[in-house]
């Protein structure tokens, strides 16, 4: 999936219209149609608050990003790789002595 349909997938996803989310991050609803078709290429700042808009990391708009990830492991991965070394331990020790 582009970056585009990755925006209206999950626009539509959140019952937002077009018009709705270009209110959220201060452009027109031309603007986000540009954006889901792929006309425009979107710089980071556009991306970030697009996600932000969509509740989502701005890594889950990326084309190559594993798009069987539910939101739930997103935030997981998120936070992972957020953590500190000693949390991260934790956090594998805690799963692999969790009985399955």
């Amino acid at each position: 999936m582009t970056i585009g349909e990755k925006i209206k997938a999950r626009r539509k996803e959140l019952g937002l219209t077009t018009t709705q989310l270009g209110e959220m991050i201060g452009v027109q609803n031309s603007a986000i149609t540009k954006y889901e078709r792929g006309y425009v290429d979107l710089k980071a700042r556009q991306i970030k608050a697009i996600a932000d808009a969509l509740q989502i990391s701005p890594v889950a708009l990326l084309p190559d990003f594993d798009e069987t990830l539910s939101f739930d492991e997103l935030t997981l991965v998120n936070a992972y790789r957020a953590a500190d070394d000693r949390a991260r331990d934790d956090a594998l020790k805690t799963l692999l002595d969790h009985p399955r």
